[in-house]
């Protein structure tokens, strides 16, 4: 079954004032199907449309033109967003609260019954490896320790498909290490995983099939086994062939 799919996808901004407006134009009719239980990493130079992207899959933002169906069912839709998880680049969390009472939070919004919160809680803990953090304020939690909280907030609801916007941005070698043993486990789990990442060296480890977006346009998308050699080459590569 496919997991994710966008037919035709467009968007434009429009800024400005009504007598002086702009248009910028994010992602152009991009056409992508992932199937289930994959992981699929999007690569892309800075401006490239990945997070737009990325939002647009999850239903954040509406495209000007075009599709997106989750598991069958459209982006934005109550039943798809029930079965979807995603982490964005920089997590907010309000810092004078505790992971424990953060996530105790967040499955009274997903609905998940009262006798089994606590349950959950500290099974998502003990995942990312914080359960021994549980009491301590966010406020003194380094980066690294903050997007684990935020995989923990995304495995409470048992969601099928994972997007994830820059999971190892701005983290240490230890906590980048922790987050990609975070994502193949739930690769193992046979959960859908839709990454968005500069770091080459942890798509080739992880994902199976990549896609290149370059000035809003899906230009390559392939299995990662058919990439030989360096893949930061082979990216710089199709780059500069689409700008010739």
């Amino acid at each position: 079954m496919t997991a994710i799919e966008a037919k035709g996808l467009s968007k434009t901004y429009i800024s400005g004032h009504f007598w002086n407006r702009k248009r910028t134009t994010a992602l152009r009719g991009i056409d992508l199907k992932i199937k289930e239980k994959q992981v699929f990493g999007l690569l892309g130079l800075n401006g490239a449309g990945k997070t737009t992207f990325i939002k647009t899959l999850v239903g954040l933002v509406f495209p000007t033109t075009g599709r997106v169906y989750i598991l069958g069912k459209e982006a934005g839709h109550v039943q798809t967003r029930k079965s979807i998880a995603y982490l964005p680049e920089m997590p907010y969390f309000p810092r004078y609260l505790t992971p424990e009472e953060i996530l105790l939070f967040y499955t009274k919004l997903y609905e998940i019954p009262e006798n089994e919160r606590r349950e959950k809680v500290f099974f998502a803990l003990k995942e990312v490896g914080l359960y021994e953090k549980r009491t301590v304020q966010l406020k003194e939690f380094s980066k690294g320790m903050l997007q684990r909280v935020g995989i923990a907030q995304l495995l409470l609801n048992d969601a099928k498909v994972f997007f994830l916007d820059e999971p190892t941005y701005g983290l240490d070698p230890l906590s980048t290490k922790q987050m990609r043993d975070i994502i193949l486990s739930l690769k193992k789990a046979g959960k859908t995983i839709f990454l968005n990442t500069h770091q080459m060296g942890e798509v080739k480890q992880i994902c199976d099939r990549i896609g290149i977006l370059n000035n809003g346009q899906l230009i390559i998308e392939t299995d990662v086994k058919n990439i030989k050699g360096s893949l930061e080459s082979y990216f710089v590569k199709k780059v500069q062939a689409d700008g010739k």
